[in-house]
């Protein structure tokens, strides 16, 4: 009978390696991959769905490209209000102005009034030479 020797520790189990062992296990540039993705699907899932609800408030971008709109420049001057004025002689007063100026049917005292507001006077005096806006 023939017995074989080897100079080999037996003394110690075999080395068992990651792809044996129970259930999977990944690389982890595998799981840096799969996060890296998923990451990449939410951002861009978020950015289209922003997009989306701005379309939508803001109405059909495709309705009011394809409208024809005619636009005209609009020339606005500006109006200069004249307004009548009396320049105030020796021995005018409120009462004479007022009278003279007011249209026929209105009351003397009413504008005399408007005299005041608009020119700003707070007593019936006036000076000669003083510039009063008529109403």
């Amino acid at each position: 009978m023939y017995m074989a020797y080897s100079n080999t520790n037996t003394t110690h189990a075999p080395h068992r390696s990651a792809s044996t062992s129970k259930g999977m296990t990944f690389n982890s540039s595998y799981t840096k991959a799969i996060v890296r993705f998923i990451l990449l699907a939410v951002i861009l899932g978020t950015v289209f769905s922003f997009g989306a609800m701005v379309q939508a408030y803001a109405g059909d971008g495709a309705a009011n490209a394809t409208t024809p709109v005619s636009v005209k420049p609009i020339n606005i001057t500006p109006k200069a209000v004249v307004q009548d004025q009396v320049v105030i002689q020796r021995g005018d007063t409120l009462w004479d102005i007022a009278s003279t100026h007011k249209k026929s049917g209105e009351n003397v005292r009413s504008y005399m009034y408007k005299l005041k507001t608009i020119n700003h006077l707070t007593t019936s005096s006036l000076k000669e030479g003083q510039v009063l806006l008529l109403p």
